[in-house]
């Protein structure tokens, strides 16, 4: 699920939770949103998929609530309203309302403008109490947290696909009360009924740090030429729609054994698949850096396209030792 920044908003429907033994205020009819109301819930949304402390999920089957009412309002979007009862409901019943506190649940249905994708945000509302002064009174009025603050509880929900490694991608944070309520996996294993995965962006920064930790731990083994094409073919792929590791290890080493060792290595370090969709974000910024890592903890990091023409790298000495040279006219010594 790779969600671009272009985001529009087509409906929309706000349930309320008062909390304090209310009974919940579940919507009847769509909001029609003002200009200012839909850039709030557009920006909330962009903020949801643009946070590195984004998860991945998967539901548990195409069955369960939220996982069966996004897939019939993708599918017929005129049932938007009557399957959002169904969620707000089933929110209130998870979430231990009446006893839980005020908050807020928006369910929005969005077209990603890159691809033309639809996709659910779900977005937990934990409003803030403010003071104004009308009337000569002192009045309380309940504000809903601004987009620049990323919020502890979201999701953003396709259907459920059997051939899919994730159908949510979602946050889940909270407060030691909430721990307290017992409400600590009431979001993700209660409201979304599904289960954490490992997200695109672990898994590409897994295959780059054990990759390098791979070669300098078999530095005396590895030659430099295989060392190089290792990298830049996980580089490559990094950036690309697929990262399949057994085809990087066909395309760059050439020992079976080696092969075998380097895609084992990672496997143990928790790598679950060995093909899958990386994420190309955080590995294009990843690819516009270079660091050498050296004796004694040692390291010359900087921006690709500027460290080539500074650090010139050597033939390895008889005793497998190399040497750099760095050429500046620049230099502060820190």
């Amino acid at each position: 699920m790779r969600i671009s920044q272009e985001v529009e908003l087509n409906r929309l429907v706000i349930h309320a939770f008062p909390g304090r033994g209310e009974a919940p205020e579940i919507a009847e009819r769509e909001e029609s949103p003002t200009q200012g109301l839909r850039r709030f819930i557009e920006d909330h949304i962009r903020g949801c998929v643009g946070t590195p402390s984004r998860r991945a999920a998967k539901f548990n089957g195409p069955d369960t609530t939220v996982a069966a009412c996004a897939s019939a309002i993708i599918q017929q979007p005129e049932d938007f309203v009557e399957q959002c009862k169904v969620m707000g409901l089933w929110f209130a019943h998870q979430s231990g309302q009446p006893s839980a506190p005020p908050t807020f649940l928006a369910i929005a249905l969005f077209t990603d403008l890159d691809d033309d994708g639809r996709y659910l945000a779900l977005l937990k509302l934990d409003p803030t109490t403010a003071f104004i002064r009308s009337d000569s009174k002192i009045e309380a009025i309940s504000i809903l947290p601004e987009p620049s603050r990323t919020l502890p509880k979201y999701a953003i929900v396709r259907p459920h696909d059997d051939e899919s490694r994730y159908d949510v991608i979602f946050r889940n944070t909270h407060d030691a009360a909430a721990s307290e309520r017992g409400e600590a996996d009431f979001w993700l294993e209660g409201f979304l009924e599904a289960y954490e995965v490992t997200t695109p962006r672990q898994m590409t920064q897994l295959v780059v740090k054990e990759t390098e930790k791979w070669i300098q731990a078999n530095e005396g083994q590895v030659e430099d030429e295989v060392a190089a094409n290792l990298r830049n073919a996980v580089r490559t792929m990094a950036q690309g729609d697929e990262l399949d590791l057994e085809e990087i290890a066909v395309q760059a080493i050439k020992d079976p054994v080696q092969r075998e060792e380097y895609i084992g290595r990672l496997l143990d370090r928790g790598l679950t698949e060995t093909a899958f969709e990386p994420d190309r974000e955080w590995a294009q910024s990843w690819s516009k850096r270079t660091t050498y890592v050296c004796d004694d903890g040692v390291r010359i990091s900087g921006p690709s396209d500027a460290i080539d023409h500074v650090v010139q790298i050597l033939p390895k000495t008889p005793d497998r030792k190399t040497r750099l040279v760095i050429e500046t006219k620049k230099f502060i010594q820190k």
